[in-house]
This record gives C-alpha cells, structure tokens and sequence, in this order.
C-alpha cells in the first residue's frame, strides 16, 4: 500500500463552472484513495460546494467575490493568506486549478518557501481564453509558474502542445484528462423544469449544458435550432446560469423559437438534466476538455459538438463517437442535429467510450504523478 501523502487542492471559488467541478471530484477522489486533502478556496459559495466529500477537509479564506472574480486588494489578500496557510501546513503537493489560480499558487509557494510538488492544471486554449488586465498580468508571472511547476496538466492534447509553446519544457507537460462521474438522480421529487419541458408536448429534445457565457456560443446553437422543419417538433433545453441569460431569451423570441425553448437554468443534478434528453449538442468556440460531452456520453445521448479546440475531437476519436461541425456555422450545426434526430446510435458504444474518463483511472494518474515525480 502506498503511503499516504497531505495533497492540496486549491481554486478559487466553487461557483458552477467545469474546471472548480474538477477540482472538486479530483479532492474527494483522492481523500477516497486514503490521502490527507485540503480543498483551500478564497470563497466557498457556490452549487460545486455541495460536491465536496466529507473526508475532504474544506479551508475558505471568505473573501468577498463577485462571479467568482476577487478584484485587486482582495487578490493580493488572497496570496497573502494563501502562502502563510502553504507554511503552516507544509503540504507534500499542491494542485491548482484555472489560469488565474496557477500563477498566484506558484508565487504563494515561492513566498512560502514552500518545498511541495506543485501540479498547476490548464484548461483553455492559450490562444482563445478570456482577455483583459488581469490576465496581462497573470503573463507576466509565466515564468514563475513554470520555474515553480512540478509538472503541467493539460487537460487535453491540444493544451498539452500550448504549454510546450508558452515555454513549458516537454518533458514536464503531461495530459490527464478531466474526470468524469455521474451518479443517479439526486432528487426523486419533480423539478419545476421538467413539468415545464412536459408542457411543450411530444418530441424530441435536444439538451446543452454550460455557462451563459459568449465563449459557450449558445447563439449559434439558437440559430441551428430555429433552422428544424417545424415537423421535427423539437424541444431545446439550456442548462447554465450566465450573465448572457436576458440577449439569449431576446435572441429566442426574436428567432420566433422562444416556444420551443426552455432555459432552466444551473441544476445541480447531471442525471435529472441527461435523463430528460435525447440529444446533446455542444456549440462552444473552444473547450479545453468538455466535460459535459463526456457526461452525455455515460447516458447513452447521441452527441453533436462543433471542432472546437482542443478537447472534442479527441472525446470523440474524430467523429466515431459523435458528430463534428466547424465552429459558428449554424447552418452545418442544424444539419447536423438533423441527422442525429434521423439516426440510430449506439448507446453502449457511446457509454464504453465514457468509461475511458472514469475517475478511478484519472484518479491513478493522478497519484502517480505524486509519487513518480522530484520537486
């Protein structure tokens, strides 16, 4: 039996976005495998909250955040406090998640003299993730990051191959794709939601599951939809909470699809969500991984997604297991939907290739980078 290590985990917030879930299944994974696991959070509101394992030891530095973004005083607070609890707690490794965390853990570890393995996690294309000054400034402490870092996870391929470019040497880059579980419902009592999608009446239903947010290109899927014969008689349902929630439900009624439509908002509840589906499509611009695919795969749903960097085509073995579209074209989206409406699939091939993402065999991964590695 391997000796058990204190592991870190560490995001900023555990608001309803991919990678805090990651982090969030990653901390109790590794508590199951018998380890010491501290999940530290600068602010532990959110639905991803709900997720953490008893046997996970959950630290919240309780600073005030809105969206999950700290502004300036409180991030530097933030580092403050994180590296003092790093040379409190002498952790053996820390894992961090999101671009914004990985550079401030490398200078709390540094401020800290911390000598723990430091795993920072990657999980947006360099060339597409979101702009703006905090992110100049995250550039400017690269170098400290990757001075600092144990290794690199990409959560794809593709983000594997833009470390190496960012200056990350190869050799200390490895690709460990996001864990995926789903559970049985959590609920057994009717969701408001699911009395409003039965109320549209008989056929099919096409489902998506995200943030409201532009990089999640839910406009496009929009316009794909509004392009089905009206014969199809087809139900679009949007999981996801986002500050583009009032221009999509514009964009519906303007589309003359608002009938059709249902926006049900952040539902805590991946098994209610994939249950009610027969479809799931994914409209991103990008997706570093693209859990929700792989999600909807372990149910059986045929799959739709644009060719978005990276992670996709590789979830999908370039299209054997799901449909690729260029990104932005509606008109190639909505054929593309359309012949999934008009084919069989293979649901247990689709669930056999979901098990490739199991989180027991992430979990492996995992731990032998904290025991195969020198800091």
């Amino acid at each position: 039996m391997k000796p058990s290590r204190h592991l870190v985990f560490h995001v900023p917030a555990l608001i309803g976005g991919g990678a805090e879930r990651v982090c969030v299944l990653m901390a109790n994974e590794m508590a199951r495998r018998g380890h010491k696991v501290t999940l530290l959070v600068w602010n532990k509101d959110g639905p991803n909250a709900d997720m953490v394992d008893h046997k996970v030891r959950l630290v919240s530095l309780d600073l005030a955040a809105h969206h999950g973004k700290f502004g300036k005083i409180r991030t530097l607070l933030g580092v403050l406090k994180t590296g003092l609890f790093l040379r409190r707690e002498s952790p053996d490794a820390v894992f961090a998640y999101l671009e914004f965390a990985n550079a401030l853990t490398a200078i709390s570890l540094l401020a800290a003299g911390s000598r723990a393995l430091f795993f920072p996690s990657y999980h947006a294309a360099a060339e597409l993730q979101v702009r703006g000054l905090a992110y100049k400034v995250i550039k400017l402490f690269d170098r400290l990051t990757i001075k600092r870092a144990t290794r690199a996870i990409g959560v794809s391929a593709g983000i594997g191959r833009d470390l190496v470019k960012r200056g990350f040497d190869p050799g200390n880059v490895v690709v460990i794709h996001n864990p995926v579980t789903c559970h049985a419902r959590l609920n057994p009592e009717p969701y408001a939601w699911e009395a409003a999608l039965a109320a549209f009446g008989a056929g099919p239903v096409i489902i998506t599951l995200g943030r409201l947010v532009s990089v999640k290109d839910h406009q496009t899927l929009l316009r794909a939809f509004s392009r089905l014969a009206p014969s199809r008689a087809a139900k679009l349902v949007v999981f996801g909470e986002g500050p583009l929630l009032s221009n999509l439900e514009s964009l519906a009624y303007s589309l003359g699809i608002s009938d059709r439509v249902l926006f049900a908002g952040y539902v805590n509840d991946p098994a209610a969500c994939y249950a009610c589906g027969d479809i799931f499509v994914l409209s991103s611009r990008t997706e570093g991984f693209g859990n929700a695919l792989v999600e909807a795969m372990t149910f059986g749903l045929s799959v739709v997604s644009t060719d978005a960097p990276y992670g996709p085509r590789e979830i999908l073995d370039h299209g054997k297991f799901g449909e690729l579209v260029p990104v932005g074209d509606a008109d190639a989206l909505a054929k593309a939907i359309d012949r999934a409406i008009e084919a069989s699939h293979d649901r247990e091939a689709l669930k056999a290739r979901a098990r490739d993402f199991d989180i027991t065999a992430i979990g492996e991964q995992y731990e032998r980078l904290c025991f195969n590695v020198r800091g």
